[in-house]
């Protein structure tokens, strides 16, 4: 088996070489990208319909309580499947998926702001099975970040088979993710300017080329697969009208606050629960319990609902309110409302305690849910109150793009995808101003995306472009570990022995036995000891050796680095590991060739 995926690989690298030499890098990147395209369609094809066919059996649970023998025995079903399905993923994560297994879209995110384009070629399988297993059980989170992180490492393990260089590699993981999301809304157009705004905001337009020709290809295969459609939500929109317009600018900035409360309310659960219930299996029990209990309370939060938001769109009050059989004793006025407000402010809540007590999603398809009904409330009140009758399909519709371009912060990708899901561009106009407007709203209040917040706030990633640059290179690929080691006991003429026979330094390192760093000696200071033969005899280095007053850990960036020389006014600094270890210098001039070299890199890649 081994030999032949090396003969396999062997074989596909003359053929890359071969279509390079004949026709050039553009040739071989578009049909690379058309590979890409027909993968990454196949992928969420194959996990969309397995969670489909899961999903159908939880609705035949749900359908027939009769076969549980009672009430109360078909309640406990109902919760026992959802968190079944957490313990399968969990346990598939623990012992398939490494130590460093992401749920989320911001490491991506994160490794492709620093250049580094290696994704593990088990990914392409991993967050498929782990989200399908998850979701498919009734766990309330999105497949389209699971998708969008397969179709990565589709593009990752493409650039490394044929030997792509790293700006191109890049570049085909953008064509893996935008064909991860074309595949699932059949929208070529909403999946290339996905891959731009939030995965590679640093490319130029001419890199749209293969990610469209990825993303069309998608939607063919997609198509082909399943012909009716990708994801089963509304049908084409109604026509606006003028009259409706300020309602719409009403509606972006609820949509815009409905956004921040998702990002927040996201971290600061996830934060409670990581600190409440550090290990794993508390998280799995507690969480996954919780959960439980709130689906079957709330059957709409389950899965990924869009089977929830058709129902809205067609004005079947009816079938949703009975969807929630444990309700049955409210008015069904009282009904809807609780129903409504919690689609709007617990799928967050459910969409977290599934990712964090085990399960696998993403926050992409309960932002679109969340915002669905955000605008069918909306409508729904103000017609109530008789001032207006407004659409309230068509507000559902807008308020999907208003909660997703809050939480995302990719207004472009909210108009064009919900345009593209509706079917057709009727509802251009609202859907751009509603879009713009939560945009606007929401960066005032929050200013980062949901995943940028947590690489913001751990200081991963700046939108400052400068420091943005230097954080992409680590302090531990550049070390100078030239100088020598000098004992605090040495006696001074020794040590300056030891000095002049090593290569030149601006300083040196005072260490104990144990090598942990205790101060540092300039260079200029052993040569002013020395002027006076009758001193030097009688010190040792501790008494010229300055304490430091800063320092960087070896696993910190050359962002860090830099403030901390801008602040001290600093030529280097040392730089020591956990324990206080001293492992080498970094400098400033060398920090500015490394910027002078990204600037450059940065000029190449646009």
């Amino acid at each position: 088996m081994r030999d032949f995926f090396f003969l396999t690989h062997r074989r596909l690298t003359l053929t890359a070489s071969r279509l390079r030499r004949k026709c050039g890098d553009r040739s071989l990147m578009i049909f690379l990208s058309i590979m890409i395209g027909i993968a990454a369609a196949l992928a969420a094809a194959a996990l969309h319909t397995l969670v489909d066919k899961l999903e159908k059996i939880g609705i035949w649970f749900d359908s027939s309580p009769e076969l549980w023998h009672g009430r109360f025995n078909w309640v406990g079903i109902v919760i026992f499947v959802p968190f079944l399905g957490l313990l399968f993923s969990f346990l598939f994560q623990k012992f398939f998926t490494g130590p460093r297994y992401a749920k989320s879209l911001s490491p991506l995110i994160l490794a492709l702001h620093r250049r580094k384009t290696w994704i593990q070629f088990r990914e392409i399988f991993t967050h498929l099975i782990s989200s399908a297993l998850a979701v498919g059980a009734g766990g309330s989170a999105g497949l389209e970040a699971p998708s969008v992180l397969s179709g990565a490492a589709i593009g990752s393990t493409s650039g490394a088979l044929f030997k792509i260089d790293q700006r191109h590699k890049m570049l085909l993981i953008g064509c893996g993710a935008a064909a991860a999301i074309s595949a699932i809304f059949n929208s070529p157009i909403g999946g290339v300017l996905f891959a731009v705004e939030v995965l590679l905001p640093h490319f130029s337009v001419g890199a749209l080329v293969p990610m469209l020709m990825a993303s069309a290809v998608a939607t063919v295969v997609s198509r082909i697969i399943f012909p009716s459609g990708g994801v089963p939500m509304v049908a084409a929109a109604q026509m606006w009208r003028v009259s409706a317009v300020p309602w719409y600018f009403a509606l972006g900035g609820i949509t815009a606050l409905v956004g921040v409360y998702v990002i927040k309310s996201n971290y600061a659960l996830s934060g409670f629960l990581r600190k409440k219930f550090p290990s794993a299996w508390q998280r799995l029990f507690v969480g996954g319990l919780l959960l439980c209990v709130l689906l079957t309370i709330f059957p709409p939060l389950r899965g990924q609902g869009y089977r929830f938001i058709s129902l809205a769109f067609d004005g079947n009050t009816d079938r949703l309110i009975a969807s929630a059989p444990l309700l049955d004793d409210l008015p069904a006025t009282w009904r809807l409302a609780i129903l409504l407000l919690a689609a709007v402010f617990l799928k967050s809540v459910t969409s977290v305690l599934t990712v964090d007590s085990g399960g696998d999603g993403g926050i992409f398809a309960p932002s679109m849910f969340i915002g669905a009904f955000t605008g069918f409330s909306f409508a729904h009140i103000v017609n109530l109150t008789g001032i207006v009758s407004l659409n309230e399909a068509n507000f559902l519709v807008v308020g999907m793009c208003g909660v997703f371009t809050s939480v995302m912060r990719a207004p472009l990708t909210g108009v064009f995808l919900i345009a593209e899901v509706c079917g057709g561009y009727t509802l251009l106009v609202p859907l751009m101003i509603v879009s713009s407007v939560a945009w606007f709203v929401s960066r005032k209040l929050e200013p980062h995306s949901i995943y940028r917040k947590v690489l913001v706030e751990n200081h991963l990633i700046s939108d400052d472009p400068d420091r943005a640059m230097l954080q992409r290179l680590p302090v531990r690929l550049n070390l100078d570990v030239r100088a020598v080691h000098l004992s605090p006991e040495m006696n001074f003429s020794e040590a300056s022995q030891v000095i002049s026979s090593a290569p030149k330094m601006l300083a040196y390192p005072v260490v104990d036995a144990n090598g942990h760093l205790l101060g540092t000696i300039r260079r200029q200071t052993v040569t002013g000891a020395l002027l006076d033969p009758d001193v030097a005899e009688n010190l040792v280095v501790f008494d010229l050796m300055k304490k430091v007053r800063s320092s960087v850990l070896i696993d910190d960036d050359l962002a860090c680095a830099m403030e901390k020389m801008e602040k001290y006014q600093f030529e280097f600094l040392p730089v020591i590991d956990e324990e206080n270890i001293f492992r080498g210098f970094v400098f400033r001039n060398e920090i500015f060739e490394q910027y002078r070299k990204l600037v450059r890199e940065a000029q190449f890649f646009t």
